[in-house]
């Protein structure tokens, strides 16, 4: 029986194979699911893609079948459905406007940083759900769901054993930004710390004085890295306008985006009207291609986040309890889609001066 490793191992064997000819669905999974080769776009192949993964071992964990849907309604049946992920569970994504619930499906890598590291067959930079080639892509939105697989053994970077987060140890992370003035990232690698979330522009536009320096360092150090940006917008152009200062300080250096979101201005335009600036952002980011999150504390995400942002987007939440510098499991947010828990504000890490934020995905 494989485990989830083996099954990762294979799908990664299989990153950049690509249909031939392009824009055709002719690609070796569809010939092993359908038993001889087809073509045309009545044959999207990224279940068959899961499905030929998993076939290739016996037995086979998952059900044989093209269909996105049908996959997921059979990992409901077997009670095998899940909201948080592991390496090695099937990922299931809603993309476009269909009526479909669900219509992408891929395998979990990793979860770093709050982002969700998956191998995706019939994906492409340009089009997520139908883009012709296998490949590894970093999610933080348009998430339904897991599937989780009944493996011979515990899936990969975790450890029942841990006492205070069953079936898996925290990995933690930081929030930088020139507050926290030149750090040494090779004590705050040393440290444990394993993803960190800098700070991209500020309010006036101007770029974070420390942003390239902290880039570099979590480059350097083999350190997670994404970006925040705080959001002050008050309607859709001025959300769109503070997405581009990101995307032309990032240009081609792909990260995933976090929108921090809980400026007391914006409480005034509503639950709605929330949902709009943050979509408005979103949109301009996603269109350059860019993955993004969003970030704020536990009273906004239950009392100004729309049920719609929560069931399409993954969240980076805020809760300090009494703000000790520790993790205070009592006070973990829970929610639909959170994944990443900001415990405090009174961090200590070698190689930062002063308090930091720290986070752990959960």
């Amino acid at each position: 029986m494989p485990s989830a490793q083996d099954i990762i191992n294979k799908a990664m064997g299989e990153v950049g194979i690509t249909e031939y000819p392009p824009n055709s669905n002719n690609v070796k999974y569809n010939t092993a699911y359908y038993g001889h080769e087809v073509s045309g776009s009545s044959y999207p192949w990224c279940c068959a893609f899961v499905w030929w993964v998993f076939a290739q071992f016996n037995p086979c964990l998952v059900k044989k079948t093209a269909s996105c849907q049908d996959l997921g309604n059979w990992f409901n049946q077997q009670g095998r459905w899940h909201s948080d992920p592991q390496p090695g569970d099937v990922v299931f994504f809603h993309f476009n406007t269909n009526d479909r619930w669900t219509n992408h499906v891929g395998i979990v890598k990793d979860i770093k940083g709050g982002v969700i590291e998956t191998i995706e067959g019939n994906t492409s930079v340009s089009s997520d759900d139908n883009g012709g080639a296998v490949m590894v892509r970093q999610r933080t939105s348009n998430i339904v769901g897991y599937g989780r697989p009944d493996y011979s053994e515990q899936a990969p970077g975790t450890d029942p054993g841990d006492p205070d987060v069953p079936g898996h140890e925290y990995q933690y992370g930081v929030d930088v930004s020139e507050c926290q003035g030149s750090i040494d990232w090779q004590k705050v690698k040393e440290s444990g710390i394993s993803f960190a979330c800098m700070r991209s522009t500020k309010k006036n536009g101007s770029v974070d004085a420390t942003f390239e320096q902290n880039l570099a360092g979590c480059i350097q150090h083999g350190i997670d890295y994404s970006c925040y940006k705080y959001a002050y917008a008050l309607n859709h152009d001025e959300a769109r306008r503070e997405a581009d200062g990101v995307i032309n300080l990032l240009k081609d250096r792909k990260m995933p985006i976090w929108y921090d979101v809980e400026d007391n201005s914006l409480i005034s335009l509503g639950k709605d009207g929330i949902e709009g600036v943050i979509l408005a952002f979103i949109g301009e980011c996603k269109e350059a291609g860019f993955d993004v999150g969003i970030y704020c504390n536990k009273n906004w995400y239950d009392g100004y986040i729309s049920q719609y942002l929560k069931d399409k987007y993954m969240f980076w939440v805020a809760r300090y309890g009494k703000n000790t510098g520790q993790i205070d499991e009592q006070y973990k947010p829970t929610g639909r889609n959170i994944m990443a828990w900001q415990y405090t504000s009174k961090g200590i890490v070698a190689g930062i001066s002063g308090n930091v934020d720290r986070d752990v995905i959960l």
